[in-house]
C-alpha cells in the first residue's frame, strides 16, 4: 500500500515538473503571438524607419546591415514607422519657373550661337541659304510653320497652323518629336530651358526684321 502511494506521489511530482517546464518555456519563448517579444526592450525599439529615405538609396543602401535591420523593423512594426510619404512642397515653397521673357532677357546670342552649332548639321542659317535635311532657318522666328519654299515637310509639320512664335519654338526645341508627333526632325531637343532661350536669342538675330522678344512678366 505504501509502495502504491509512493508511486502515485512520484507520478504527480513528475507531471508537476513537466507542467512547470512547459509553463516556463512558453513564457520564455512565446509561440502563440508571432512577432512579439518575450520581454519589454528598453528605449525606442524597433526604431522608427524613414522608408522614403531607404527607397531613395535602393538597392545600394540595402547592402548595409544597418539599413537592412531598419527595413526589417519596419516590416515587423509598420504602425510605428516614420512617414514614408514625402511631403509636398506648398505653393509658397515652390517657386514657379522663370517665364520666357525673363529667360530671354538673361540669355546671350553668343551662347546661343555656340548651342546652335548642332542645328547646322541639318540646317543652313544664312540669308537665302539652301534647304538641306531641314529647311533654311534664316528669319525662322515669326515665319509661318511649314511654309519655307522648296522644302518637303512631313505631313505632320505641314498640318501645323500658325507661325513660329518664341513660345512655340521654345516648346518645340525641348522635344520636337513630342511637340509635333510624326515630324521628320530627329533631334532629341534641348532639355535645359536656359539653352533653348539662348538658341532663340541667337535665331532672333538671323533676320532683316527681328521679331521683338516677349516681355518680362512682372511677379504678381
Amino acid at each position: 500500500m505504501d509502495r502504491r502511494r509512493m508511486a502515485m506521489v512520484s507520478v504527480a511530482a513528475a507531471l508537476g515538473v513537466i507542467w512547470s517546464g512547459n509553463w516556463f518555456a512558453h513564457h520564455l519563448i512565446p509561440t502563440d503571438e508571432s512577432g512579439t517579444f518575450a520581454y519589454r526592450p528598453a528605449g525606442d525599439f524597433p526604431p522608427p524607419v524613414d522608408l522614403a529615405s531607404i527607397q531613395r538609396g535602393w538597392p545600394n543602401s540595402l547592402g548595409e546591415s544597418s539599413q537592412r535591420n531598419r527595413l526589417v523593423a519596419y516590416l515587423h512594426d509598420p504602425m510605428r514607422q516614420a512617414s514614408a510619404v514625402m511631403p509636398f512642397a506648398s505653393a509658397a515653397q515652390t517657386a514657379p519657373p522663370p517665364d520666357l521673357g525673363t529667360l530671354l532677357a538673361s540669355a546671350t546670342a553668343d551662347a546661343g550661337k555656340a548651342k546652335a552649332q548642332v542645328c547646322t548639321t541639318c540646317h543652313d542659317l544664312t540669308r537665302g541659304g539652301p534647304n538641306r535635311i531641314g529647311p533654311d532657318l534664316w528669319s525662322v522666328i515669326g515665319r509661318d510653320i511649314g511654309s519655307h519654299a522648296g522644302f518637303a515637310y512631313s505631313p505632320a509639320m505641314a498640318a501645323q497652323q500658325g507661325n513660329w512664335t518664341y513660345d512655340r519654338l521654345f516648346t518645340f526645341l525641348a522635344s520636337p518629336a513630342k511637340a509635333v508627333p510624326g515630324t521628320k526632325m530627329g533631334f532629341a531637343g534641348f532639355s535645359r530651358p536656359e539653352d533653348r532661350a539662348a538658341v532663340l536669342k541667337y535665331l532672333a538675330t538671323l533676320s532683316d526684321r527681328p521679331v521683338p522678344p516677349p516681355p518680362v512678366q512682372k511677379p504678381e
